[in-house]
């Protein structure tokens, strides 16, 4: 198998901080230190399957190393996709909520006032009962 400057760019070792929970034999780390780094990341596989693919990786053909990264960088670009349409629908959520919660404090903003509007009202009527009532009584 050919290596990629991806290949010869990726180190396999601590870019990825689970990397020392595994065996991970010096061959597989300096033949396929990005295949490393893709099964280090991948979601999909448990710490066994981990183990078992850096054990494996030494006697496979090819043609099942290429394969093994073509799955885990199309699992890898589904995931990043899935993630950016998932945001795209926090935010859209998000930004509903925000203008319903804008709604809901203007309301109760009109009706706080209506209310201090109403008591004034009522204070301004009684004030004005008052001074005609004393009138009346002069």
């Amino acid at each position: 198998m050919n290596t990629t400057p991806q290949d010869q760019s990726a180190t396999g070792t601590g870019t990825n901080p689970n990397a020392g929970d595994y065996k991970i034999p010096q061959v597989v780390k300096d033949k396929f230190p990005a295949l490393v780094n893709l099964i280090l990341e991948t979601e999909s596989m448990s710490k066994e399957e981990r183990n078992y693919w850096f054990q494996i990786l030494p006697i496979m053909t090819n043609e099942q190393v290429d394969r093994l990264k073509n799955i885990l960088n199309e699992e890898k670009t589904q995931l990043a996709q899935l993630d950016t349409e998932y945001q795209d629908e926090l935010s859209k959520l998000n930004e509903k909520h925000l203008k319903e919660w804008d709604e809901f404090e203007r309301k109760q903003d009109r009706d706080e006032l209506a209310q201090a509007e109403a008591a004034h009202e009522a204070e301004e009527s009684k004030a004005e009962e008052d001074i005609l009532g004393e009138l009346d009584n002069l």
